[in-house]
């Protein structure tokens, strides 16, 4: 799945490349976009690669949260100590804090240390997604001369970028909601 969107990024940024060489789209939009993927990409990567806030298997509660006798749950799974907020991946088999859930876009949990990139990279996606659809409405609606349809392959590429755009616009836009 990870792969999947590399692969769909790649393709998105080599056809708008395209697209700035053929001159139907500006340099500088271009630029802006493959920065905006670039930026998604990395996002990918961090929330991918960085702990999610893993809590280690030797975890105690230390002396101040004992005193204010709070009560200390013990993980079922881990056989570790859970602060509080803490929840058990079964998928990871690891307990994660504050976890929001375990992605398998990312190949890994969302939890306190890696939520930032997670969001920023459900961020960049939608504008990334956004800008693509905008700049093909403008060119689709708006112009009018010979020189702005597309010839060739670029009609495919365009068509078939604009059914990618469409379907990570819907879905990043129902899990930032």
């Amino acid at each position: 799945m990870k792969l999947s969107f590399i692969n769909d990024t790649a393709y998105s940024g080599i056809t708008v490349a395209l697209l700035a060489e053929s001159d139907h789209l500006s340099h500088i939009l271009a630029m802006i976009y493959l920065t905006i993927c670039a930026l998604a990409l990395a996002s990918h990567a961090k929330t991918m690669f960085s702990d999610p806030g893993a809590i280690p298997q030797c975890a105690v509660p230390v002396d101040s949260a004992a005193r204010r006798l709070e009560a200390h749950t013990m993980c079922s799974t881990c056989r570790s100590f859970k602060p509080p907020g803490t929840h058990h991946c079964r998928i990871c088999n690891r307990c994660i804090s504050r976890m929001d859930h375990h992605c398998p876009w990312m190949n890994n949990c969302v939890g306190a240390a890696n939520l930032k990139s997670f969001v920023l990279f459900l961020c960049y996606t939608w504008i990334g997604s956004a800008l693509a659809l905008v700049i093909f409405g403008c060119n689709y609606f708006f112009c009018r001369e010979e020189s702005c349809e597309f010839s060739g392959v670029l009609v495919y590429l365009v068509r078939v970028m604009t059914l990618l755009c469409i379907g990570s616009l819907l879905f990043t836009s129902t899990i930032l909601s």
